[in-house]
């Protein structure tokens, strides 16, 4: 996994938002400008708070069972920053998902369910009620023709939530 560097920074080459990494290396976000607000003009300088973000959210991944290469795990983290930082807020669509009896995260992590179908997600921002989450997987089916595709956001009830359980815990627990 990359850690952050002074020389990062923030841009948009018009089409998406971009992260440079020094020597000549940039990441091209999941996020088109029109779904951003403050929108980096020039550079913006990768910061303290995007710094915290990137640490905070680089813990709980990993500190679950989740089976991510080191860029994998870098593309996640720098999306979920690029989110927190510029992404517009999105409306709550609970609508689409299962409502659960027991329901939360494990390490940030849930999954969202529906009669199409489950998904993972990262959650990137709570209240008592209400989680903005981070789609994790390849993708994740509101309906039959609608779906968000990895990275793209949603904000759902807590009651939503499914903890995130790795198969490979259910495979050890029921050994």
């Amino acid at each position: 996994m990359l850690q952050p560097k002074a020389d990062w920074y923030w841009y948009c080459d018009g089409q998406h938002l971009m992260l440079s990494l020094g020597q000549n290396l940039q990441f091209k976000t999941a996020y088109l400008p029109n779904r951003l607000i403050n929108t980096p003009i020039n550079k913006q300088w990768f910061n303290l708070e995007d710094t915290g973000h990137y640490s905070n959210l680089a813990e709980q991944l990993e500190a679950c069972p989740l089976n991510l290469s080191s860029a994998e795990l870098t593309q996640i983290l720098i999306n979920g920053v690029a989110a927190l930082a510029f992404h517009k807020p999105v409306t709550l669509r609970s609508w689409y998902f299962t409502e659960q009896t027991h329901f939360g995260s494990n390490h940030q992590l849930a999954s969202l369910e529906n009669d199409i179908g489950k998904g993972e997600v990262l959650i990137l921002e709570q209240d008592h009620n209400v989680a903005t989450c981070m789609v994790i997987s390849k993708s994740l089916s509101l309906h039959s023709d609608k779906q968000l595709n990895q990275f793209e956001l949603i904000k759902v009830m807590k009651n939503r939530l499914i903890p995130f359980v790795s198969h490979s815990i259910l495979l050890s627990q029921s050994a």
